[in-house]
């Protein structure tokens, strides 16, 4: 059966745009509205999770960052309160300097008082994950490719040198592999109870559902980042348009998830995760829409090698960080599908500790480093041509040539 176009007319377009962008500013007034709210007064009390602490190295002070139920802002904590990750802390901050961009994207505020509410316990997976390492590094890899846990400037550093970071973070590649994970339990159970029971049911939605169950949770437990967000709303919009038989890999269904995403959190606008993910998907789709006659294994290799060339230009205009070994970048996502999966039985099974040795003589390695920034004229003329490579071909391919050109001579 023939997959049927998310918009049939151009009417049906118009008036689906016209919708989303007025549901679009209904959101964001009701942030405006907590905007607000949150500045009648020029002092505000409030009882934030922390999300991350960072020691200023030769500074007498911390950087907090801070989640309440509405918003995320910074925050700096001169004494010594040995305040951690998912503690809740009771704020007194100043919101005379905030502005409404500022509430969305995340803001600092001066506090007047921050003390310790209450001290979190470790969660029992996440020690029962750490004792199974040694080393210090291994654990923070593991915490942030299993629990999103925020990594050390070194770790960050060895990653980013070897052009991994999408790997560590916790995005919609991890999880489509806990997906299928998810799927291929529960499949013999389902079918067994399916079986004796009730075999009316359609199995392949009543899987899918628990699967998607499943990875939401995880995905709240993990505190919904944007790209994990991303993908997890992606999934759920793409299996509902599969199962009424319109076209997934269509980049209209992008716009349209992407659009339901904003309506949702506006304040992902300003999220570079969020953009980056989306980035990623825009150029695979795009392999998929000019390439789509070639073989599973040939679009498996090279499809790994087009997104992460064709994200250069834009991972550089944000981050200056390459190395020529981020060219095996391609290669080392393909051996994470295998990798990560193992790793995940290996610590079910207590022996998550196997591949520390290989790991930590990976990371250590000494790689040249060099500093790169996409000019801005480059950036934008990247963004418009990638758009207008829908249409053409060619001028895809020509993308291919200028980004490789970009690090050439920035190098």
């Amino acid at each position: 059966m023939k997959s049927l176009p998310l918009f049939v007319t151009k009417r049906e377009m118009y008036v689906t745009l016209l919708v989303l962008v007025v549901l679009f500013f209904v959101s964001l007034s009701y942030e405006f509205y907590k905007y607000k709210q949150l500045t009648t007064y020029s002092l505000y009390s409030s009882t934030p999770t922390v999300l991350s602490v960072s020691k200023k190295e030769g500074k007498n002070y911390s950087i907090l960052k801070l989640k309440s139920d509405d918003f995320t802002f910074f925050t700096t904590s001169k004494k010594d309160l040995h305040i951690k990750r998912g503690d809740e802390v009771k704020a007194i901050f100043y919101t005379d300097n905030i502005d409404f961009i500022g509430y969305l994207r995340g803001f600092y505020a001066s506090s007047k008082l921050l003390q310790l509410q209450r001290s979190s316990k470790t969660n029992s997976i996440i020690n029962f994950i750490y004792k199974q390492h040694n080393s210090d590094i291994t654990k923070e890899l593991y915490g942030a490719l299993f629990f999103a846990l925020p990594i050390s400037k070194k770790l960050r550093a060895d990653i980013a040198k070897w052009g991994i970071s999408h790997l560590v973070a916790i995005s919609g590649f991890h999880l489509g592999i806990l997906s299928a994970i998810l799927f291929f339990l529960l499949k013999p159970i389902y079918t067994f109870f399916q079986n004796r029971y009730f075999p009316y049911r359609n199995r392949s939605a009543d899987l899918a559902f628990m699967t998607f169950m499943l990875l939401g949770l995880y995905v709240y437990f993990l505190g919904m980042g944007p790209s994990v967000l991303r993908a997890f709303i992606m999934s759920i919009i793409c299996f509902f348009l599969f199962s009424k038989n319109i076209k997934i890999i269509s980049f209209s269904t992008l716009f349209f998830t992407i659009s339901i995403i904003l309506i949702l959190y506006p304040y992902l606008v300003f999220s570079i995760a969020f953009w980056f993910s989306v980035s990623g998907v825009f150029y695979i789709f795009l392999f998929l829409h000019h390439f789509s006659h070639l073989g599973k294994t040939a679009t498996f290799v090279l499809i790994n090698f087009w997104v992460f060339i064709l994200m250069l230009p834009i991972v550089h205009f944000v981050f200056d960080t390459f190395s020529f070994y981020q060219f095996y970048s391609p290669i080392i996502s393909m051996i994470f599908v295998l990798f990560y999966p193992l790793s995940l039985i290996l610590h079910m099974l207590g022996e998550g500790g196997v591949m520390d040795n290989f790991l930590l003589r990976f990371l250590n390695l000494h790689i040249d480093i060099y500093f790169i920034v996409t000019p801005t004229w480059f950036f934008v003329s990247y963004i418009l041509m990638s758009i207008i490579s829908i249409r053409f071909k060619s001028l895809s391919l020509l993308l291919l040539v200028s980004s490789l050109s970009l690090v050439l001579v920035l190098t």
